[in-house]
């Protein structure tokens, strides 16, 4: 007769545990493979924006990259790529990754920098050295003591069944070293964004004796200082051959209610006023009107342009000069002036024409064609502007990125541990330990120097 065998219990098969959605979070920022991504996603944009021509008119892109690619880098902003919305974004990502992989290790190093040292004289380590020398224990330990408050700082010992053990450690702290430079940087992305959003660059171009309110950013805007700015004087000084510029001087009155400041700018040397910088950049002829033939669908007409200023063309449309070279020289080709002209037909976007001197055989391109007739220029002094709220975060960070630089790579969190039993003779047998998070060779440096000492060779 058969009996029934009993079943066999088939194991329980675990329980998949769901995360919710702020571990997830959590986890997706710690991931060092985040970090990396990140990395490379912002050394790329770093190219482009090294490569690409920054803070330049639309039109400059349209005609020189095409319509498509033009469109392309204008849409994603790489034009200005470092101020653009999604260059601020990575820095923001990669800041909240650091944060979060610094706050995911910062309890375990903490831990091990406030752990109180006396708790270690229970750890029995394997000895780098063991000798024995002469005396009891106890009068080893004095100078066993004294070596080790010399060398290391803060002695701790236990004296149990007549063994001494003395422990001391030196530069707990220096583990937070990496963290130094986590918060550097994170300061220095503060800077770069507070900058980035609150900071401005632009030019201007004054001539003499004229006062100004306001500053041209780079991307073609307008906008107001918020005080005056009058060119008094603006001083060319040459070598002795007459052609080659030594220094160009502009004598320069801040103006703001009643408070008026005057100073000078030179290059290198800068003005500063209401937190702004004005850097001496540029001098030059600045084309204050042109006449030129317009010639559009065959048909052509007189017309004045000027300098940065848009102009109603007869028949529809807008023009404005952009730049205007006095004496070109092309060889056999050309030599006379050049001018880079914007012109903009109805619902179509801007284009950069160059303009040559009437008469001029030069091929045309462009849907319509500008020559120039007169030139009607002044002399002005080119200033750079710029201003940075968040240039401070960025010397604080750079100088705390040095420190903790510092820290992290040349100190190191070293414990050394002496052990004394009683050996035979009346001898003590000394027992030298250490360990350390870095520079190994440095410690075992030091517990030889120890070990000489306690035996008398030093």
């Amino acid at each position: 007769m058969s009996k029934n065998k009993p079943k066999e219990k088939t194991p329980a098969q675990p329980q998949e545990t769901s995360v919710g959605p702020g571990v997830r979070f959590w986890n997706f920022f710690a991931s060092v493979k985040l970090s990396f991504v990140l990395f490379i996603a912002l050394a790329v944009a770093s190219v482009i924006g090294t490569l690409l021509p920054q803070k330049e008119p639309a039109s400059v892109y349209l005609s020189h990259f095409g319509p498509g690619w033009g469109k392309l880098i204008l849409t994603l902003g790489l034009d200005d790529a470092y101020h653009a919305p999604w260059f601020l974004l990575l820095l923001g990502l990669l800041a909240a990754n650091l944060v979060v992989c610094s706050l995911e290790r910062l309890p375990r190093v903490w831990k091990i920098v406030t752990r109180d040292p006396a708790k270690d004289l229970e750890r029995r380590r394997p000895a780098e050295h063991s000798f024995t020398v002469a005396g009891d224990p106890a009068s080893v330990a004095q100078s066993a003591r004294a070596l080790l408050e010399r060398s290391l700082g803060r002695v701790y010992s236990r004296e149990e069944g007549g063994e001494v053990v003395l422990l001391a450690q030196k530069g707990a702290w220096c583990r937070l070293g990496v963290y130094v430079v986590h918060a550097s940087v994170l300061i220095i992305f503060a800077g770069a964004i507070v900058g980035g959003i609150w900071g401005f660059s632009g030019y201007i171009n004054i001539q003499e004796g004229q006062t100004l309110d306001h500053v041209e950013l780079d991307n073609g805007q307008v906008l107001p200082l918020g005080f005056k700015l009058r060119l008094d004087k603006f001083t060319l000084t040459k070598y002795p051959d007459r052609q080659t510029p030594s220094e160009y001087r502009s004598d320069v009155t801040f103006i703001k209610g009643d408070h008026k400041l005057k100073t000078s700018l030179i290059v290198n040397d800068p003005a500063h006023f209401e937190g702004i910088d004005f850097y001496q950049s540029s001098y030059g002829v600045a084309p204050a009107r042109l006449k030129l033939r317009f010639t559009r669908d065959g048909k052509s007409q007189v017309v004045e342009l000027r300098h940065r200023q848009w102009t109603k063309l007869p028949g529809g449309g807008q023009a404005g000069v952009m730049e205007v070279r006095q004496d070109v020289n092309m060889g056999a080709m050309y030599r006379g002036p050049i001018a880079r002209v914007a012109y903009q037909a109805e619902g179509q976007e801007p284009v950069v024409i160059a303009a040559f001197k009437a008469g001029t055989k030069m091929p045309a391109r462009g849907p319509v064609k500008f020559e120039i007739l007169e030139i009607e220029a002044v002399p002005y002094s080119g200033l750079q502007v710029k201003y940075d709220p968040g240039v401070w975060f960025i010397w604080v960070g750079c100088s705390l990125m040095v420190i903790g630089f510092f820290i992290a790579f040349y100190m190191s969190h070293r414990k050394v541990w002496i052990r004394l039993t009683p050996a035979s003779a009346g001898r003590t047998r000394v027992e030298i330990a250490g360990s350390t998070n870095k520079n190994r060779a440095g410690l075992q440096r030091l517990m030889l120097r120890l070990a000489a000492k306690l035996k008398g060779e030093q």
